[in-house]
């Protein structure tokens, strides 16, 4: 094992070793938008994914017909609207629904993305569609280990420094670099080539790496045994690329891999192809995909709302590299179940917690 490697897993802030993974008992929690008053959160059997039973819990959205974006925090899914500063918190260890720190002015009224450093820091990106440049704000959690942490008291939002790409380019992925501390972000548009950056959060530093993009889109995830992140290419494949030196200035794009022989999706009607399909990390080299299309015989203006308008796909597999070095999918399970979708915008999600 490389020495890079066992640095990497030893600070890589979620840990993905496989005795860390099942001492940790983690379950898998899909939200959905399938209530006509907001979205449930469900907790499924990673291995066989049921929606049958009831939801954990229904969560009313602070504003009607509008989307929510949901990000993971610990134990905690933290649902958010960007047309409010009202937050809510729900505990999966406890079950338990609580108000959140009021969400900043910097990520109202905008496009955000979140990654999760750790247990206790949430980095939230805005992008403002080219109405001004973007948004960096970090929450971070008081460490107490005497009493229970109050989210509304004890998690606090503190601004960053600005990005430096210009506000026309939008991000099109991130991942958490096994350092544990320093996330890369690719972003493009406008009439800028687009380009990726590094930002250390420990020393609030941004560094640009290059004129050339990470592979996947969204988020990109870090597999210990593959030494590589691991996201889903934009052609519906997953891939892998190798993790770029932190060192400074230009950089080339790192080497990367698709897994050629599964396609993630057989066909891509309109609201899978609006929204797109979401991958969760679940340690051990084991991935969760969701991804939902209009059903058969429905237009996309009329599937929504209907009970059983919408197709919810979910898949569960290992991924490996074989003796040659391509890229494998392994130990594929298949789940399609019918759903009631609410709105255009929302991509159903999924968390490893």
């Amino acid at each position: 094992m490389s020495k890079r490697r066992r640095q990497g897993e030893q600070g890589q802030a979620n840990c993905h070793c496989h005795d860390c993974t099942s001492s940790q008992h983690k379950s898998l929690y899909l939200v959905l938008d399938d209530w006509r008053m907001g979205f449930t959160i469900r907790k499924l059997d990673a291995h066989s994914p049921d929606l049958s039973a009831p939801p954990v819990l229904r969560l009313a959205s602070p504003v009607r017909n509008h989307s929510m974006e949901f990000a993971a925090l610990g134990s905690n899914i933290i649902a958010t609207s960007n047309q409010c500063a009202a937050t809510l918190v729900f505990d999966t260890e406890t079950a338990s629904l609580a108000m959140g720190n009021p969400l900043p002015d910097a990520l109202r009224n905008a496009l955000n993305f979140f990654v999760t450093v750790g247990d206790d820091v949430l980095i939230a990106f805005a992008y403002y569609f080219m109405r001004q440049p973007h948004s960096f704000e970090v929450m971070t959690t008081a460490k107490d280990d005497m009493r229970p942490l109050c989210p509304s008291t004890d998690w606090s939002w503190k601004s960053m420094p600005t990005p430096p790409f210009a506000k026309s380019e939008r991000i099109n992925s991130y991942a958490l670099h096994p350092d544990g501390r320093t996330i890369f972000v690719s972003a493009a548009g406008g009439d800028f080539p687009g380009g990726t950056f590094s930002f250390d959060t420990k020393n609030c530093e941004w560094t640009r790496h290059g004129e050339w993009m990470l592979p996947f889109q969204l988020q990109g995830y870090y597999d210990g045994d593959l030494d590589a992140w691991v996201g889903l290419h934009p052609d519906g494949y997953i891939c892998s690329c190798q993790v770029p030196s932190l060192s400074t200035g230009d950089i080339q794009q790192p080497s990367w891999k698709i897994a050629k022989e599964h396609k993630m999706w057989k066909s891509r009607r309109q609201v899978a192809e609006a929204l797109g399909a979401t991958l969760t990390y679940m340690g051990n080299s084991m991935f969760f995909l969701v991804d939902c299309e209009v059903a058969e015989g429905l237009e996309f203006q009329d599937a929504f709302r209907d009970p059983h308008g919408c197709v919810l796909h979910m898949a569960t597999f290992r991924i490996k590299y074989n003796h040659e070095g391509k890229l494998r999918i392994l130990d594929k399970n298949t789940t399609s179940a019918p759903v009631s979708r609410q709105l255009p915008e929302f991509s159903p999600v999924a968390f490893w917690m």
